[in-house]
Parts: structure tokens; sequence; C-alpha cells
């Protein structure tokens, strides 16, 4: 019975361990979920704003031609893939809602590149291209990267080495809700909406104005997408760390119940084991 006492008191210390640290890092993690949202938040408003100009560019050059809108351009089949996953671990699901989205998506032909650890070693043996060079040290924080990246996605489309560009990224719905998404960089797939309003006065060009805006917007539209991915995985940790912390509480819990039983149990056996031996003297 004292052996069973200590090892529920030995399993205690070890649960408790893991709860001080499931709660440290859901602590951390909150912290930056709490930064990195408030830098969405306030890229949001910016990139909303330019995709109205965009969008009012579009809508008043209906006769405008470009290769950033008109995919016949481009005779290949080729795509390129950029796929966001993360590098470090315990964060759920989150890895495994992007590469369900792209294990679909990709085929053969086409090209990847891919961010975060995760997914350079789940996709480690893919029968498609991964470009190198990409995921070096890759960080939310590292603009030059990403300006690299974008301009490298430009080169290419207009040399007309792919037909289409696409990012598979997390689009953040709420700090619990938020869902794999394969989004068309290019060419632009742009509603252009209706309107009763004088055109803008449009100087040089319409076209000279998509083909110099357009790869501004692909840079910031770019930006944005990432940034929301952070935004996700942030939550993703968050959460799987919450509920990690919470079920070892529930842990602890049994087991302080378990070893007060225990060690009543052992209590009384050892009050009976006294009487028993004080009758038989």
């Amino acid at each position: 019975m004292a052996q069973n006492v200590t090892k529920i008191k030995s399993r205690i210390k070890s649960v408790s361990g893991a709860y001080k640290v499931t709660s440290a890092m859901k602590l951390v993690s909150t912290v930056k979920l709490k930064q990195w949202k408030n830098k969405m938040l306030a890229n949001k408003e910016y990139t909303a704003e330019l995709n109205e100009v965009v969008d009012l560019l579009l809508t008043f050059s209906k006769g405008a031609s470009s290769i950033y809108l008109n995919k016949e351009e481009n005779q290949t089949n080729k795509k390129l893939f950029i796929i966001v996953s993360s590098t470090l671990g315990l964060c759920g699901s989150y890895n495994n809602n992007i590469f369900k989205v792209s294990d679909v998506k990709l085929s053969k032909i086409d090209d990847a590149i891919i961010l975060g650890e995760k997914g350079i070693a789940h996709y480690e043996n893919g029968e498609f291209k991964i470009l190198e060079g990409f995921n070096d040290n890759y960080s939310i924080d590292n603009k030059s990267q990403i300006n690299i990246m974008s301009e490298y996605i430009l080169k290419e489309y207009i040399k007309g080495t792919y037909s289409e560009i696409h990012i598979i990224y997390s689009e953040y719905k709420n700090s619990l809700v938020f869902l794999a998404k394969d989004y068309q960089i290019l060419p632009l797939n742009f509603e252009k909406s209706e309107s009763n309003s004088f055109p803008p006065i449009m100087e040089p060009s319409n076209k000279e104005l998509i083909n110099t805006l357009i790869p501004f917007y692909i840079k910031t539209a770019l930006f944005a997408k990432l940034l929301e991915s952070e935004v996700c995985e942030q939550a993703a940790r968050s959460n799987a760390m919450e509920n990690a912390t919470n079920n070892a509480k529930d842990l602890l819990d049994e087991l302080n119940i378990e070893f007060n039983k225990a060690r009543q149990a052992a209590i009384t056996q050892e009050i009976t084991e006294i009487v028993a031996a004080s009758k038989a003297i």
C-alpha cells in the first residue's frame, strides 16, 4: 500500500511539472497573439484602402489589357504554390489543416515555396519541386526576405514560368476559428464592380497605372496573408496550451483524490495491524 502512495506521489510531481510548463507556454503565446493581432488589424485598415483603390482602377479600366489580369497570356500549366506552415510545434491542428489543402492542390508539375520547418519535413519526399532559399531563417519580421519573395514571383510570372501563383495560408476568423485557404495571387481575380459615379482622371493611362500599382498591391497582399498566418499560429498554440493546461489540472485533481484514498487506506491498514498485534500480545 505504501508503494502505491509513493507511485501516485511521483505521478503528481510529474504532472505538476507539465502543468507549470504548459501554463507558462500558454501565457507566452497569449501575449504574442495579442501583439500580432494588433499588427494584423492595423495592416487590415491599410490593405482595405489599397483594395479600394485597385478596385476603383479596375472598375474603370475594363478595356485595359495587362499580364497581371489576363491568364491567357501565359501558355504554361505550371503553377507556383507558397505554403505557409510553422517552424515550432505544439500548435494543434494548424499545420495539418494546411497540409490537407496543399496535398489536394499541388500536382507533379508544380513548384512550391515552403515556409516553416514543419512544411519542409512534411514534403521532404514530395513529387513536386521545392524552391530552395526562401525558408532559410524565414520570419515575418524579415521584411527584406518577403520583398525578395514577392519580387521573385512577379518576375517569374511575367516571364511566363507559371500560369498561376497561389498562397496556402490560414485565414483568421477569431481566436478559436481559423481555416486553411488557397488564395490566388496572380493573375488577379478581382470582381469588377459596377459604378454609377464619374470615372476618375487616370494619368498617364489606365494600363500604365495597372502595371505600376499591381506589383505594389501584390507585395502588400502577400505580407497580409503571411501576417494573418502568424496570428493563426499563435492562436492555435495558445488554444493547444490552454487545453493541455486544463487537462493537466483535471489529472492533478484526480491524482490528488487517488492519493488521499491510498493514504487513508494505508493509515487504516496500519491501525488495523497495530490493534491486531496488541490483541495478540
